[in-house]
């Protein structure tokens, strides 16, 4: 008798372990998505705002905005190619990683918040299950603050916030949607696999091709640097600006 309820007991524990273990497990597949933020920049009362999408497929992230696509290659060496498309031209710069100045971090592409970073972060608290699970970080470093709303299921920031008190600005990303329809996002990279594209190193045998040359002067292109640059034309250091 005591065998059996020794035995009913141990069935019990397994069930319900089981069941705990259903809650907190997510069935999305979260390599391939599409996911809308807003970010918004807040200085002292004026304030300004941008979309960004998220694009992830397998060994591929891509982030469009509005005139260009930063898009980059996980390679098996674990190395990361650039690609920078502009979306109007249908056109496109190919970089090879020895191009690229700074450190590339694969996880600041496909997640926009580097891992590193969040390994400094406190965790406050944990809402939610499964796909739903939200990490709450926290983190201090000089004069800003950083606050991070993270689905850990699926590595996927809900919100990311940094506030400098010393300059009175509020940098926000929020998530505004996701989608997980990989037949969309195998199509997406698809379209941008068939705009013409020139290798950065063939550029100055180039320089007849109207858009190149319209590139250059605007300041996209520069030797030696990132190979990424804002709307305004200035380079964004370590190709990653979130």
């Amino acid at each position: 008798m005591k065998t059996a309820l020794s035995l009913l007991a141990t069935m019990l524990v397994a069930t319900l372990t089981s069941a705990s273990a259903v809650a907190t497990q997510c069935n999305l597949n979260s390599q391939y998505l599409k996911a809308d933020y807003t970010i918004t920049n807040t200085h002292k009362n004026k304030q300004s705002s941008q979309l960004l999408t998220l694009w992830r497929n397998n060994q591929q992230v891509a982030h469009q905005s509005d005139v260009t696509t930063e898009l980059w290659q996980h390679l098996a060496n674990k190395q990361i190619r650039p690609i920078r498309y502009f979306n109007a031209q249908q056109r496109g710069i190919e970089y090879q990683p020895s191009e690229v100045r700074g450190v590339q971090n694969w996880s600041a592409k496909n997640q926009l918040v580097d891992n590193h970073l969040i390994k400094k972060m406190t965790l406050t608290k944990t809402q939610g299950t499964g796909c739903d699970e939200v990490k709450n970080y926290t983190y201090q470093e000089g004069e800003n603050t950083y606050t991070l709303a993270f689905y850990s299921q699926t590595q996927l920031v809900k919100s990311f916030s940094v506030n400098n008190t010393k300059n009175q600005t509020i940098t926000l990303l929020s998530l505004n949607n996701v989608s997980y329809n990989k037949q969309q996002v195998t199509s997406q990279f698809a379209q941008w696999d068939r705009f013409q594209t020139t290798d950065y190193a063939d550029i100055g045998d180039n320089e007849n091709d109207p858009f190149l040359a319209k590139m250059i002067n605007l300041g996209f292109i520069e030797h030696s640097a990132t190979g990424f640059y804002n709307q305004q034309g200035k380079a964004i250091q370590g190709g990653h600006h979130h």
